[in-house]
C-alpha cells in the first residue's frame, strides 16, 4: 500500500500555491500518492473534503497576515474531533496530553517580511505547529518563503529587498529539495 500524503493550503497571490505544489511533485517523486487541497473563504470547514485519519503525512501552508497564519487555515484544523480538550458533563474543559506522531508533517508559509524579514514568519509557524500537534501529525519542519505581497510596493527595499519576483526558481527548488529531504528521513 502506497503512503499518503495530504497538503493544506491557503494562497491569495499565488505564492503559497507555488510551494505547494512543489512539494507534491515531491512526493510524487518519492512514489507517495499526495492530495492537495486549497482553503478559501468557500471551504466548509466543518465538513472538509479529505479526513486527517487517512494520511500518513500533513503539509499545512498559508500566507501570513499580522504575523498569523490565515484564519480558514487555523480553522479547518479545529475540527477534529480529536482535540486536546473536551467539555465535561458539568460543563468545563477536560483537558488531556497530547502525544503527536507516528504520523508526520511540515508547516510552511510565504511572508513580506518587510520589518524583520524571516522573525516574521516565526509566529505563523508556531501556530500551525501547534495545531497539527493537536492533530496527532508530528511536526518536523518548517519552511518560510519570502513572496511578494500586494499590499508592499514592488520594488519596497524592505528586509529582503525587492521580493517582486518572489518564490522565484531557486526559493522553488530549496522548497522541492526541503520536502524530499523530509520524505527521505522518512524511509
Amino acid at each position: 500500500m502506497s503512503k499518503k500524503s495530504l497538503i493544506l493550503y491557503a494562497s491569495e497571490t499565488g505564492n503559497t500555491e507555488k510551494i505547494a505544489l512543489r512539494f507534491k511533485k515531491a512526493f510524487e517523486k518519492k512514489g507517495w500518492q499526495c492530495d492537495i487541497f486549497k482553503i478559501d473563504k468557500n471551504t466548509d470547514l466543518n465538513n472538509p473534503p479529505f479526513d486527517f485519519n487517512n494520511y500518513d503525512f500533513l503539509c499545512v501552508g498559508s500566507p501570513i497576515y499580522g504575523s498569523q497564519p490565515w484564519k480558514e487555515i487555523m480553522n479547518i484544523m479545529n475540527v477534529n474531533p480529536l482535540s486536546a480538550h473536551h467539555v465535561g458533563k458539568d460543563g468545563r474543559r477536560n483537558y488531556k496530553k497530547v502525544v503527536p506522531g507516528p504520523k508526520k508533517g511540515i508547516v510552511f508559509v510565504t511572508y513580506a517580511g518587510p520589518h524583520l524579514g524571516p522573525k516574521e514568519a516565526t509566529p505563523a509557524l508556531l501556530s500551525l505547529e501547534v495545531e497539527m500537534e493537536h492533530l496527532k501529525f508530528e511536526c518536523i519542519g518548517s519552511f518560510p518563503c519570502p513572496g511578494v505581497n500586494r499590499i508592499i510596493d514592488v520594488g519596497n527595499e524592505g528586509w529582503h529587498g525587492d521580493i517582486s519576483n518572489r518564490p522565484n526558481e531557486r526559493d522553488l527548488l530549496k522548497a522541492e529539495i526541503f520536502m524530499e529531504e523530509k520524505i527521505e528521513e522518512l524511509d
